[in-house]
């Protein structure tokens, strides 16, 4: 018998087989088709899709009153994952008897609001409600003020059906109270044939939205969904908390709008804190001490600027040259690379700038200890 040959084709081998390619050319110098289509539709003008988890039940108690209030009590209507409307003051219990989720001591009894751990003959007496996992996860699929409202809820629907059909039970409700239409999506953690509990991660949520602009784009709305690292945007996300602080402390969106997040103005304990730590370590050392920072943003910057690259080539390949343009000249208005602490201290020197100005103060003193510390990163370091 010959003796095997074993050959190694693995991705660095441009003859080699990519069996996951993932959106991606074959070859050692892949162009992401997938990254090129998304950022060539925000630069056409599409709108960023939103989705995000607000949140998530851990007992049939606690899941019933979340979907009590997004029902408005019984006002709205919850569409269920066979497709069946509930509407009235018992849609909420119906739903979590459906769904099977703290079942009583009697596999046939009903559903009542009393936590399991708290019936009789459970060890656990005085339970908290953040024992145990997320029985369920309140997914928000949003799109900006102007959206039809029905095209957003078709494409949640879509979306609810790749993602979790016949694997997770899901309802959801729409939401046009606001300005921008929305859908919350519940989705029963569980997974209905013992597969795999829903655990999201960042991939994960990175995924949805690639997956919510697709359903939308499908129905005729100029949707897309890109990184903020890739638009030559800081990452700045705060917990929900901290935003609504800061929104919370000002009357009008207007004035929050006008307004930098990272500032003393942005009335919240975190980011308080945040810039009183900031003017401690220049006034202690004269400079900032973000360089570990910076280079993890450099690096970023370097694996998107690969992917700007990659993509002109591929489409002055295809005789694209219009988008390749656009891509060029995005790429090159991409703004500087800065860390958070230097966002904090442009921020906070733009508002005391401002602020001497409306009061035409003639001490300019406040602002000069800011002023020595530059805020691009060649001069912060």
């Amino acid at each position: 018998m010959p003796k095997r040959r074993v050959v190694d084709v693995g991705r660095g081998n441009p003859k080699g087989i990519e069996p996951v390619s993932r959106g991606r050319k074959s070859g050692a110098r892949g162009v992401e088709i997938r990254w090129v289509n998304s950022m060539g539709a925000h630069f056409g003008g599409a709108t960023e899709v939103m989705v995000k988890i607000s949140g998530g039940g851990r007992s049939a108690s606690g899941i019933q009153a979340h979907f009590e209030d997004l029902d408005r009590h019984g006002r709205e209507e919850i569409e269920t994952d066979a497709g069946t409307i509930l509407k009235g003051e018992d849609a909420a219990a119906q739903l979590i008897n459906e769904w099977g989720l703290d079942l009583p001591t009697s596999a046939y009894g009903a559903h009542s609001r009393q936590k399991a751990s708290q019936r009789k003959g459970s060890s656990k007496a005085t339970p908290t409600s953040q024992e145990g996992p997320r029985q369920a996860f309140n997914i928000v699929l949003s799109m900006p003020k102007g959206t039809e409202p029905k095209k957003v809820l078709e494409g949640a629907r879509r979306f609810a059906r790749e993602e979790f059909a016949f694997q997770h039970r899901y309802a959801m409700v729409l939401h046009t109270d606001q300005a921008h239409p929305h859908v919350h999506l519940v989705v029963k953690a569980e997974h209905e044939h013992g597969g795999k509990r829903l655990n999201p991660r960042k991939d994960t949520l990175r995924a949805w939205r690639e997956r919510f602009a697709v359903e939308m784009r499908t129905l005729g709305v100029a949707a897309t969904a890109t990184a903020k690292v890739d638009r030559g945007l800081a990452s700045t996300h705060k917990k929900t908390s901290v935003y609504r602080s800061v929104e919370g402390d000002v009357a009008t969106k207007e004035k929050r709008d006008l307004r930098p997040l990272f500032t003393k103005e942005g009335d919240s304990t975190f980011m308080r804190k945040k810039l009183d730590s900031v003017r401690r370590e220049i006034a202690k050392s004269g400079r900032l001490d973000d360089r570990v920072a910076q280079g993890k943003l450099t690096v970023s910057r370097g694996v998107v600027l690969q992917r700007y690259n990659e993509a002109i080539a591929f489409l002055k390949s295809q005789g694209r040259m219009q988008a390749a343009q656009r891509f060029e000249s995005a790429r090159d208005r991409l703004p500087p690379v800065r860390t958070e602490k230097q966002l904090v201290v442009a921020a906070w020197v733009a508002e005391r700038r401002a602020a001497l100005q409306r009061s035409s103060s003639i001490d300019r003193s406040p602002s000069r200890e800011f002023e020595k510390v530059r805020t691009d990163p060649e001069r912060s370091r």
